[in-house]
C-alpha cells in the first residue's frame, strides 16, 4: 500500500479521535514537534525504519523522546503504530495530521518569497490580502532569495503567483527566442 494513503489513513483516524475527544490543539502541537524531531535528527527516523531493531527498543526510544512531553492519546498512538509495524510512516502521518488540523481551523499556509526582508505593513497587507481572498486565517511565511532579483512570489496550496523580476525577464528572454531576426524580407 502507498505511504500516502496508510499516512492518511492513520491521521485521520487519530484526528477524528481528538476532535471527538477535544484535544484536536494537543494533537496538533505534538505533531510539530513530532516533524520537527523528524527533520533535526534524521537518525530516529533511520531508527524507526529499521527491521533490525526490535519492537521493545523502538517502544523505549519513542517513550523516553517523547513521553514527556506529548499529550497521552498521541504516546499511545505512537506505541500502537510501533506494534503494527507501521512506525516507519510516523513522519508523514504527523504531518498528515498538521494539514488536517489546518483544514479543520481553517488556517491557509502561505508562502511569501522576497529578494530581501519584507516590513511588517507590508507582511501585514499581504496577511490581509489572502485572508479577504481566502475567508481563511492566515499562516504566513516570508523566504529570502536575492536570485529573484526583486518582486515577490506567493505560493498557497497548489497555486503561485510569480510577480518577480526575475520570471519577468527569463519570460522577455522566452519570447525574443522565438523571434527570427535573420528572417528576409525585413
Amino acid at each position: 500500500m502507498r505511504i500516502s494513503l496508510v499516512s492518511e489513513r492513520y491521521a485521520k483516524a487519530l484526528f477524528e479521535l481528538a476532535v471527538e475527544k477535544k484535544q484536536e490543539d494537543a494533537i496538533y502541537s505534538d505533531a510539530r514537534e513530532l516533524v520537527s524531531v523528524c527533520q533535526e535528527n534524521k537518525l530516529l527516523v533511520l531508527v524507526l525504519k529499521s527491521p533490525v531493531i526490535g519492537e521493545q527498543k523502538k517502544e523505549k526510544i519513542l517513550k523516553d523522546l517523547f513521553e514527556s512531553r506529548f499529550n497521552g492519546m498521541t504516546m499511545k498512538f505512537l506505541l500502537i503504530l510501533v506494534r503494527k509495524n507501521r512506525e516507519l510512516y510516523i513522519p508523514e502521518i504527523a504531518r498528515k495530521l498538521i494539514t488536517m488540523y489546518k483544514e479543520y481551523k481553517k488556517i491557509l499556509s502561505v508562502t511569501l518569497t522576497t529578494a530581501i526582508p519584507m516590513t511588517e505593513a507590508i507582511r501585514n497587507r499581504v496577511s490581509t490580502i489572502m485572508k479577504d481572498y481566502t475567508k481563511w486565517q492566515v499562516e504566513l511565511v516570508q523566504k529570502i532569495d536575492p536570485k529573484i532579483i526583486g518582486g515577490f512570489i506567493l505560493n498557497w496550496n497548489d497555486m503561485q503567483y510569480d510577480a518577480s523580476i526575475y520570471y519577468q525577464i527569463e519570460r522577455m528572454r522566452r519570447g525574443s527566442a522565438r523571434i527570427n531576426l535573420y528572417k528576409k524580407g525585413f
